[in-house]
Formats: structure tokens, C-alpha cells, sequence
């Protein structure tokens, strides 16, 4: 096995509380998250995270492989790396679970360039910010980058730049033995007041690569989110 997929998930989220298990139509964000990673073909295995029974019980209903993870940490990042210590794979794809428009075609590209560029630690996509409301908005994490595409900061604040303004979206691409040092890394003063966990991995010097694309992606972080996703859908 080369390339696995990770979508981590927990019921615990502060903002909207099982968020992972509410519907669209007759599916929950959680299918629809592992349906749309299944569909690319480079990815070898797929695994849900989660400390959950019910979410558990909810991956198994439509298929999924669980791994189940202690119910102590405190992000996506710290749980995958504990999902992966016992299983093979050089590249782990993070998806989260609550990205149900996230685009199979964006996940497939990331997963080449991986593939094709062995000094890329960490990967992971941006998208130019077309609405402006969504440059103030907190739930939209912002996102700086130098003449070589490598991220400088993450902010859920307007980070003063001139010109064109991105927007993060919520997947990573990592090497395995890069992800299993995460959660020996001690956790940044800007990780904690950002409460964005890709801070602690500049903190201590890791690069992350970004990647612009045109794919958009409605990430679920409250329950008018979630009406978007339907907006988008036309359901």
C-alpha cells in the first residue's frame, strides 16, 4: 500500500455539535466524504478515524474500515497520526469529514503531486477568495504563501496582503514519517490563539506546500454551512 486515505471525525464539535452525522438528502456528510474520496482510484486504502461508536456504527452501515482512536485528542492532525503507527503507507491523504463537496479530481491531482515531488513534506490546496464577506469571516481560514507556493501563515483573521487573497481548504497530504512526529511537536502559542492545528507543523519549521486550485469546497462548520452544501446541491 502506497497512498492512504484518513478522514478523521468525532461527534464532539463545538461550533455544531455531530455535524458528521447530519443529512443530506438520505446521506450523512460523513458518506458523502468517503464516497467521494472512494471514487479515486489512486488511493489504495480508505479509513475512518473517530472515537465514536456511533460514528463508528455509521461508517460501517455504508461499508467504511474504522480505526478507532482515543477520545483525548484535540485535532484532526494528532488522530490520524495515531491511526496510521500500525498500518503501511508512505503518503496519508486527510479528508475531513465535514468537506462533503470536496472535489475527487482535486484529491487525485494532490495525490500525484506527491507522488511525483518526494521534497514535498506536507501538501495542501488553496483557492482564491471571490467573496469578499468570506475574507472577514472567521470560519474561512486564510492563507499567505511565498514566491515558491510555501505557506507562511494560516489565519482565521484578514491577513494584510495586496493583491489576490486564499482561502484554505481542508485537506493534507503528508509523508507518514512526517505526521508521526505531529504529536511529539509541542503546540504553538499561534496554534492555540488560532486554534488551527497546520501552525504547530510551521512553528517548528516543516514547510507546507500549496497548491491553487479552481475546485471549490464548502466546509461544514455550522449549521448555515450546511444549508449551503444543500444550496449547492439544489436539494
Amino acid at each position: 500500500m502506497e497512498i492512504v486515505a484518513i478522514i478523521p471525525a468525532r461527534l464532539g464539535s463545538t461550533r455544531f455539535p455531530r455535524k458528521v452525522l447530519a443529512k443530506i438528502g438520505e446521506k450523512t456528510l460523513l458518506q458523502m466524504v468517503y464516497e467521494r474520496v472512494k471514487s479515486v482510484p489512486t488511493i489504495d486504502k480508505i479509513y475512518i478515524a473517530t472515537p465514536d461508536d456511533e460514528i463508528k456504527s455509521c461508517a460501517h452501515s455504508f461499508g467504511a474500515e474504522v480505526i478507532v482512536t482515543s477520545p483525548e485528542h484535540t485535532s484532526g492532525t494528532s488522530r490520524i497520526a495515531e491511526a496510521v503507527q500500525n498500518i503501511s503507507g508512505r503518503i496519508i491523504l486527510n479528508v475531513q469529514a465535514d468537506e462533503p463537496l470536496i472535489s475527487s479530481e482535486l484529491l487525485a491531482h494532490l495525490v500525484n503531486m506527491m507522488k511525483t515531488d518526494s521534497e514535498i513534506q506536507i501538501l495542501t490546496p488553496i483557492k482564491k477568495i471571490e467573496n469578499p464577506q468570506e475574507y472577514t469571516d472567521p470560519n474561512v481560514v486564510k492563507v499567505v504563501f511565498d514566491k515558491d507556493n510555501y505557506a507562511l501563515y494560516f489565519s482565521r483573521q484578514p491577513i494584510p496582503t495586496e493583491g489576490e487573497k486564499y482561502k484554505h481548504i481542508g485537506v493534507y497530504c503528508y509523508r507518514k514519517e512526517v505526521l508521526l512526529y505531529y504529536p511529539e511537536l509541542e503546540p504553538s502559542p499561534l496554534e492555540k490563539q488560532e486554534k488551527l492545528e497546520q501552525l504547530r507543523f510551521l512553528w517548528h519549521g516543516y514547510k507546507i506546500k500549496v497548491e491553487i486550485t479552481d475546485y471549490e469546497s464548502v466546509g461544514v462548520d455550522t449549521p448555515e454551512d450546511l444549508e449551503k452544501v444543500k444550496e449547492v446541491l439544489l436539494l
